[in-house]
């Protein structure tokens, strides 16, 4: 017999035969490869991130023994992990592709070689990173327990990596009548889901001399995280390694709220409207959040000048923006014209009602 398979077996506990001889490996649970390698699913949902590029961001991990859990008459041993293994990061960028609305990454668990010597059903407790993306939450936890089963390598000698299973919880397995192995939920996949929210911009003309036909020209210029994208229509906004962006378009009153997809919480934007002020219009701003009352927005003075009017900046927050620019021209009719022709009028009016008077008396002599 190979020298490495009397290790493997010859370290074995009484218990830990009896326990897992003669029940099957789970049937299902094959993350596990003879490579001492386990895989596991790093998942980020993008349904509620329309119109955005993926984050740039690196998920680390940290695996450390489980608790054991001793036989049953229903039960196999479960032991608590032994070496050091070590776990992949998990990166994504704005390159990456989106795929039926998520970004789906693998990540890797190595186990050393010679890290088992016996057969049998080894715990871990595998834990996932906090992000420093706000916009990205957990779906279903960071934290889950890693059942790793190990059989003797009739071939290499030695012992092998067979299956594995992955948990949320840190159940007890138990036997089934053929023996296999149950767990119930398995899970071998962490989830975050990314969201970002939708900036629109509406234009409003009012007043007596206001051209509600006419295209308003607007620039919207945006700074956030750097090589970010975001959508207008068919185009793609995207920051520069600076983390700067501008979009440029054009409104009239009667047209539908330009709409801006995808947009993190933590970008800044600034609106300005390129309407020189010898047009006689009176430009004002204003912004409403998700579900909230339009307020009011300052005009930034430093920033406007005779060619333009810039509204101060906002930050997107975690929210829906809807800006509404409103141009009020009035203009009062000239009064002036309508009395230099009233004498006129006048003397038209009482030559014509004499003229009238003259011919009746006429007609009756």
């Amino acid at each position: 017999m190979n020298n490495k398979m009397i290790g493997c077996v010859s370290a074995m506990t009484m218990a830990g035969v009896m326990a897992f001889g003669g029940f099957q490996v789970p049937a299902m649970a094959a993350t596990g490869g003879n490579d001492g390698v386990v895989r596991f699913q790093k998942v980020l949902e993008m349904q509620k991130a329309a119109g955005a590029s993926v984050p740039d961001v690196t998920y680390t991990y940290t695996i450390v023994p489980g608790n054991g859990i001793g036989a049953t008459a229903t039960s196999p041993e479960v032991k608590p992990g032994v070496g050091t293994p070590i776990v992949s990061d998990v990166s994504y960028t704005n390159t990456d592709t989106i795929t039926q609305q998520e970004v789906v990454k693998t990540a890797a668990i190595t186990f050393p070689e010679g890290t088992f010597r016996a057969p049998g059903i080894y715990r871990y407790v595998l834990t996932e990173s906090a992000n420093s993306n706000t916009d990205i939450t957990d779906v279903d936890g960071n934290v889950r327990y890693l059942d790793v089963y190990v059989v003797n390598d009739n071939v290499n000698g030695g012992c092998k990596i067979d299956a594995s299973v992955f948990t949320e919880a840190a159940v007890s397995p138990t036997f089934s009548g053929d023996k296999q192995a149950q767990y119930g939920e398995k899970n071998s996949e962490i989830t975050d889901a990314y969201q970002t929210y939708k900036l629109s911009l509406d234009k409003v003309v009012e007043g007596n001399m206001g051209d509600k036909n006419r295209k308003f020209n607007f620039t919207i210029n945006f700074s956030g995280p750097a090589n970010t994208s975001f959508t207008f229509g068919n185009e793609l906004i995207t920051l520069d390694s600076n983390g700067s962006g501008s979009v440029n378009l054009q409104l009239s009153h009667e047209d539908a709220a330009a709409e801006i997809t995808g947009i993190p919480s933590t970008v800044t934007y600034t609106v300005t409207e390129n309407l020189n002020s010898s047009e006689g219009y009176d430009t004002d701003f204003a912004v409403s959040k998700g579900t909230g009352t339009s307020q009011a927005v300052a005009k930034d003075e430093a920033a406007s000048d005779a060619a333009k009017v810039t509204a101060q900046q906002q930050t997107v927050t975690k929210a829906d923006n809807a800006v509404t620019v409103t141009n009020r021209r009035v203009a009062a009719s000239p009064t002036g014209v309508m009395l230099s022709i009233t004498p006129y009028a006048l003397s038209a009016g009482l030559a014509s009602l004499l003229g009238a008077l003259f011919f009746r008396r006429k007609k009756l002599s």
